[in-house]
């Protein structure tokens, strides 16, 4: 049975490779008429309603060693959502003297801005208020998704100088209070020898910024490059190396992460989440809203078409399935196509791994070699993406079995992207896939009362006895 698999498996990849135009003329009748009736593979494909909803991510893993993302946006579409992150900070050169009776005199934040989105083009350089907050807990793998900061996790006196003004277009200069600067300079000399000490003491910090006003739509998500980024402490010393030496002023350099970023976002579009058949749903960027396929609901879907054909759902084989998500073209959505919809989107799931951490990644057919990952294909107005071995294992498992492992099933369809490496020895060059979690989007897909409905296409052969 299994080799017998196996060869129809081979014969499905052959037809898929062989299907596309080729220049050469084949007789494919040649010697068709001694091949046996119960011998002949035969092709049939189905198109299958896909049933979307909208849900959305709950505790979407928000870690990153690298970005920070910062911001509040308020759409008609979506309400408000709001971005904010934290992070760690200690000396530049860990073992530094700062000699005693340490005076500050300034202390600034600079950090580089990396990407930003904005909902309404004409708010490029919308003013944002943006606050710094200290920590009461040191940011490190115990934060692990973007629900998880808690109010007593943090002081709500902020440490800025009373707030800054940045408008996006280059980077974001934080003047922070002297207070908080002196605090710094009293750091024991065991705590400058270590940054794990220093960080235990001073613990994290927190960005944050103001909504848009009530009402007003728009606003602005910056990305920033914590890992680029700095404090300034400026203060004068009296020198200790040397006797009869007069004070100096100095600055020192903190860095603005050790590695452990924790961003933290919310969203005010829960309400919409539906499991009645809507005409429209929407692919909301980050960990907001996104079309869903409930894998129950699918399954379902599934061993009806079986039913009706009186097919072994046992034997099977599926070659390939494709999904289709089609969208409006219109005056409305052409602008928002380039900047608001999701360059792939593509179904993922929820994982544990091996400490219970629960997680979301694309399913594993977006590792398949020359899979189609999602893409856009803003001439015929719809996304489409395999998933072959997830249907072909929904076809075969039994509903029980599939309610067991639901999550592995459960399709939440994100924005993705991809990262590319090369082998030195080999040169060949081999993809990644991630969740996207770095931009807002504003999709609208149609829904399954839409005329024009997304679709499920199948093609498939069924083994004879």
């Amino acid at each position: 049975m299994h080799s017998k698999l196996r060869a129809v498996a081979i014969l499905l990849a052959v037809f898929a490779c062989f299907s596309a135009t080729s220049c050469i003329t084949v007789d494919k009748t040649l010697g068709a008429n001694n091949i046996p009736e119960d011998h002949q593979l035969k092709l049939r494909t189905v198109t299958l309603h896909l049933p979307l909803q909208n849900k959305m991510m709950d505790s979407l893993q928000s870690l990153n060693s690298t970005y920070g993302f910062l911001g509040a946006l308020r759409t008609e579409q979506f309400g408000l959502s709001t971005f904010s992150f934290a992070t760690n900070f200690a000396p530049f050169v860990e073992g530094s003297n700062l000699g005693t009776n340490r005076v500050i005199k300034s202390i600034h934040i600079a950090i580089p801005i990396d990407s930003k989105t904005i909902t309404n083009p004409a708010q490029d350089g919308l003013p944002q208020n943006v606050h710094v907050y200290r920590m009461n807990r040191v940011v490190d793998t115990t934060y692990r998704y973007n629900s998880d900061l808690r109010d007593a996790d943090w002081i709500h006196t902020p440490v800025d100088s009373g707030g800054v003004i940045y408008t996006g277009r280059d980077s974001l200069h934080i003047r922070l209070r002297n207070s908080f600067g002196s605090e710094i300079l009293k750091a024991s000399q065991l705590e400058l020898d270590s940054n794990t000490v220093f960080i235990k003491k001073y613990k994290g910090l927190l960005f944050t910024v103001e909504n848009p006003a009530d009402g007003i739509n728009g606003g602005r998500l910056n990305g920033f490059d914590l890992s680029s980024g700095s404090m300034y402490v400026t203060f004068s010393f009296q020198p200790t190396w040397k006797e009869g030496l007069s004070r100096k002023d100095t600055t020192i350099i903190l860095v603005i992460t050790d590695g452990v970023i924790q961003n933290f976002s919310t969203y005010s579009s829960k309400p919409m989440e539906t499991v009645t058949p809507q005409k429209y749903v929407y692919a909301e960027g980050v960990g907001g809203l996104k079309p869903y396929v409930d894998p129950i609901v699918l399954k379902d879907t599934i061993d009806r078409w079986v039913a009706r054909m009186g097919y072994d759902p046992k034997k099977i084989i599926v070659g390939q399935a494709t999904y289709y998500l089609p969208f409006e073209t219109t005056d409305v959505t052409v602008p928002l196509l380039n900047n608001y919809y999701p360059e792939f989107l593509y179904p993922s799931n929820r994982l544990k791994d091996t400490t219970s951490y629960i997680y979301y990644a694309p399913l594993n057919d977006v590792h398949s070699k020359d899979n189609n990952v999602g893409g856009i294909n803003r001439s015929l107005s719809h996304y489409s993406g395999d998933i072959s071995s997830t249907i072909q294992q929904m076809v075969n498992k039994n509903k029980t079995d599939i309610m067991k492992e639901w999550k592995k099933y459960a399709m939440w369809f994100c924005g993705v992207n991809s990262s590319s490496t090369t082998s030195y020895y080999t040169s060949e060059t081999s993809k990644t896939y991630a969740l996207d979690r770095s931009r807002y989007f504003l999709g609208t897909i149609n829904g399954p009362l839409h005329p024009n409905y997304p679709t499920l296409h199948i093609l498939y052969t069924v083994l004879e006895d």
